[in-house]
């Protein structure tokens, strides 16, 4: 509102002036050659000078605000709502019954080894868009290619801690519907904290709207009322950074989120070793299953060495291994200011790099210090078919009509353009739409795949344009930034692929006839690359 009114204020005399002086251009005697005042024969502030100095202003003033409205803040807050809220329909999972499952694509219980992965946010991949780039998942990838047959299940949801997941396995089926072989318990610097659960009757609303409040919170503080908001909130953003008490709150360069990690208290530990840790050792050994310590740093800095020395002694007290990442994670990334830490510039939940070095340091422990579980290596090279197991939004509910090595073949409900995010009404609109700032939808595949051909078709399809995302293998890991495989029009859409990339994901923008839900049918073809 307050761009509108100074844009009104500014073109209306704007306008005014640019008549008025068009008019009298040949007039010597117009108010335009005169000035303010004179001193003796000199003219101060001549008239025609202020003019321009007005339109001066006026150019800067709108040069500001296409710069600010480009630099697309404001869509990555909605974006980042969206990603959040787009999770609770895609994932079965919740507080009274956390297994991580996509609906439709649950994994059948094969005889093979098994291992549960407990944790929060972390596991439940918060701000990501692909659950094959959670840090869980990259470690099953990772024991899979190295020849290990294996099952890992995944138990997560935004906000629970240690005492949560001790909750889990003690009052839930999880364990009688896993039969774990090994459980690894992901511990995140404030999981020794109480259990919220236990201070509220309903909890998934509650983490719902505790997260749009603190994005609204964020986004209070971008003051959209004022002119420029996303000038003064990147201004803002420095000016914190340079104040911050970094002993007490970290503040993410290249992003626009802090998260406080506070010392631990003698009192929250005695809680913790007694309330939280003491009775889950008791049922660990109940139940006769080993469980493993990881704690899972989303960044390596030394301010979480104000934390662990105290926590981690505590599972080791009590018998549980703990494998603790954080020197090695400093050493791999002496610089610890990489943008793929995070999984948004608004999120400062495991990124790639981070997702990559925890799923490697996981799957090196489990090889190294679980043989015994793992089992043997398979002797015979395994087939991996091309295969879609994750995809956003979660109403595209892709049907597979083949999977194979070299051809798989789904449809698709396209969405209805038209829908719009309506953030109030926790209505997040059908699409993604960043880093692209435009609509679209994202098949993921479970591994990697060399692509050759994609065609999408439909009778109601008018164009569409594909973009993959890809493993950079100088980074080790999908790297997220998008490559257009260029626009086609007409109901049968054809792109080759000849870059040789390995995709993890096929990103679609199309338009349908009036704009409307269309049933696509999207055919694959390339090789999985394991």
């Amino acid at each position: 509102m307050a761009r509108i009114i100074v844009s009104i204020i500014l073109l209306c005399p704007a306008v005014a002036l640019g008549f008025s002086m068009y008019k009298n251009k040949n007039n010597p005697n117009s108010v335009y050659a005169k000035a303010l005042f004179r001193i003796k024969s000199v003219r101060v502030f001549p008239m025609i000078s202020l003019v321009y100095a007005f339109f001066a202003v006026v150019i800067l003033f709108f040069s500001l605000l296409i710069a600010d409205k480009a630099s697309g803040r404001e869509q990555l807050f909605h974006d980042e709502i969206a990603r959040f809220m787009m999770s609770f329909e895609k994932y079965n999972a919740g507080l009274d019954y956390p297994l991580m499952a996509i609906k439709g694509r649950q994994e059948t219980n094969r005889k093979c080894p098994k291992i549960l992965v407990l944790g929060d946010s972390f596991v439940w991949g918060q701000g990501l868009t692909n659950i094959n780039q959670t840090w869980w998942s990259i470690m099953s990838s990772e024991l899979e290619r190295r020849g290990y047959d294996i099952q890992v299940s995944a138990a997560g949801f935004p906000g629970v801690n240690t005492s949560g997941e001790l909750r889990w396995l003690r009052d839930t089926s999880l364990i009688k519907d896993i039969a774990p072989d090994l459980i690894i318990l992901g511990y995140v610097a404030n999981d020794h904290g109480k259990d919220i659960a236990d201070e509220c009757d309903v909890y998934d609303p509650i983490i719902l709207n505790n997260y749009l409040w603190v994005m609204g919170e964020l986004s209070s503080h971008r003051q959209p009322d004022a002119v420029f908001p996303n000038i003064i909130d990147r201004i803002g953003d420095k000016v914190v950074q340079k104040r911050a008490d970094y002993s007490d709150i970290m503040v993410y360069k290249r992003t626009d989120y802090s998260l406080p990690y506070s010392p631990v208290t003698s009192e929250q530990a005695e809680y913790y070793s007694n309330d939280v840790l003491r009775p889950l050792g008791e049922l660990i050994q109940e139940l006769g299953i080993p469980l493993a310590v990881i704690p899972t740093p989303e960044v390596p800095r030394e301010v979480f060495g104000e934390i662990y020395p105290v926590i981690l002694p505590l599972f080791e007290k009590l018998g549980f291994p703990v494998y603790n990442p954080l020197d090695d994670f400093i050493k791999q990334y002496p610089t610890r200011n990489s943008p793929y830490f995070f999984a948004s510039r608004l999120d400062p939940h495991p990124g790639p790099a981070t997702a990559w070095f925890l799923g490697k340091y996981a799957a090196d422990v489990l090889e190294q210090e679980y043989a015994s579980v793992l089992g043997e290596k398979s002797a015979a090279e395994k087939m991996y078919p091309i295969e879609v197991n994750d995809w956003l939004p979660y109403m595209l509910d892709p049907q597979m009509i083949q999977e194979s090595g070299s051809v798989s073949q789904y449809t698709i409900e396209y969405p209805d353009q038209s829908s719009v995010a309506d953030f109030e009404n926790h209505e997040h609109g059908n699409f993604l739409a960043l880093p692209l700032n435009k609509k679209y939808v994202k098949l993921n595949f479970k591994y990697p795949v060399k692509l050759s051909s994609v065609k999408i078709e439909g009778e109601n399809l008018l164009s569409a344009e594909a973009r993959t995302l890809a493993i950079n293998h100088k980074l080790g890991f999908d790297d997220q930034k998008p490559v257009s495989l260029g626009k086609r029009k007409g109901f049968s859409c054809v792109w080759e692929d000849e870059s040789g990339r390995d995709v993890t994901s096929l990103l679609v923008s199309a338009k349908t006839a009036d704009g409307k839900q269309a049933a696509l049918t999207v055919i694959i073809e390339g090789e999985v690359v394991f």
